[in-house]
């Protein structure tokens, strides 16, 4: 996990990282990208930012992203 403190995109609000849906944050030993491709986590995704505020659209299932 990283430090983050820039505020929420769309509202403003503080931002809470969590961990990417799907991801338990371990090493990935298996291939990333093509058949051929690279062993090792490749370009898996970091921690999410989510929004603090309840009512933010970023908290919406298609809104934007914090």
């Amino acid at each position: 996990m990283y430090d983050d403190y820039e505020k929420c995109s769309v509202c403003g609000s503080e931002v809470r990282l969590v961990p990417h849906p799907g991801s338990d944050g371990g090493a990935t030993d298996g291939p990333a990208g093509p058949r051929e491709g690279y062993v090792g986590a490749g370009d898996d995704p970091v921690d999410v930012r989510r929004c603090t505020n309840d009512d933010c659209p970023t908290r919406k299932a298609d809104g934007p992203d914090a």
